[in-house]
């Protein structure tokens, strides 16, 4: 899937400008204002300033959009609007809303995301349902308490979603990284035909280091089997260096308090000894003093027996 689907008549896309941001809010605001009776604090809730907006297009005129907001492990797809004069209409082989549902629902797991959640007005359960299987996922469970949203029943849709082959990674190069939001596309499908032609020694590397270039263009079919000993040789090895760790922080430990535990025998003995310096001190001065006290009075005593 490029940036933009020219399948169709339909072309979807992330938002990138402001001008295809104030089409969608006008999009939304007729819908779901104009049409349904929301409350414009009620649509407008904040949260388009943290989401990804998409739009659809038909023949250059814009017919519908949505918005996906994220969190740590799960995607919310969200205020999925078409204006009435595109939502019978079929362009080549789909709809604007599956368009834009399919289209939202691959871009999260180009992001990397397994599960979805999302309310759904009631009776319209199965069309999510069909646009996850078609996107690489599958509905999980509807919710078993029902909501009013603007006059309208709404249950939850909870579900997964498959991962997608170039998905990014972390460890991905900076440019991938810091790349418009729109151009996510283009990087994870080139991503992915790369490593659909690297052999198994080629396509380990590519994974353990997404930003390098490859040129190992073989195909082997024992890819799979041979990234998954080495991602478990991984772990294993991750599990080991933990361990000595953790070992080599216990003996750490265990030196310190020796260490403190000597200082303070140390520091004892020291204090004990000038205790005892002290006292031999203490007996000398008063050892001293008895001998000039016995002295003084023998003085006098002899002074008497010369006088007779």
């Amino acid at each position: 899937m490029g940036v933009i689907e020219r399948r169709s008549q339909i072309d979807v896309s992330v938002i990138k400008d402001m001008g295809a941001l104030m089409q969608a809010m006008a999009i939304r605001s007729a819908v779901f204002i104009g049409e349904f009776g929301c409350g414009h604090d009620e649509e407008f809730d904040g949260n388009d300033f943290s989401a990804t907006h998409i739009i659809a297009k038909v023949g250059g005129e814009p017919a519908g959009t949505m918005r996906l907001r994220y969190f740590a492990d799960f995607v919310i797809p969200e205020r999925l609007a078409v204006l009435p004069a595109f939502r019978k209409g079929r362009y080549g082989e789909r709809g604007v809303a599956y368009a834009l549902a399919t289209f939202g629902f691959k871009l999260a797991r180009m992001k990397g995301y397994r599960r979805f959640i999302g309310y759904s007005v009631l009776g319209l359960e199965q069309f999510w349902d069909r646009v996850a299987v078609a996107s690489g996922g599958k509905v999980d469970r509807f919710g078993d308490h029902p909501i009013e949203c603007s006059g309208s029943t709404c249950v939850g849709v909870f579900g997964s979603l498959e991962p997608m082959p170039g998905a990014i990674h972390p460890r991905e190069d900076y440019h991938v990284l810091t790349a418009c939001e729109a151009e996510l596309p283009q990087h994870v499908g080139a991503k992915a035909e790369m490593l659909h032609s690297l052999s198994g020694e080629s396509l380990l590397a590519a994974l353990t280091h997404p930003g390098r270039r490859h040129t190992d263009h073989r195909a082997d079919p024992r890819v799979e089997a041979r990234v998954g000993d080495r991602r478990a040789s991984d772990r294993r090895d991750a599990d080991r260096r933990g361990n000595d760790r953790r070992a080599a922080d216990r003996r750490g430990n265990e030196q310190r308090s020796n260490a403190f535990a000597m200082a303070a025998m140390g520091q004892d003995q020291r204090f004990g000894e000038r205790r005892a310096f002290d006292r031999r001190a203490g007996d000398r001065r008063m050892a001293d003093r008895r001998a000039t006290g016995t002295a003084a009075d023998r003085a006098p005593a002899q002074s008497e027996v010369q006088a007779a």
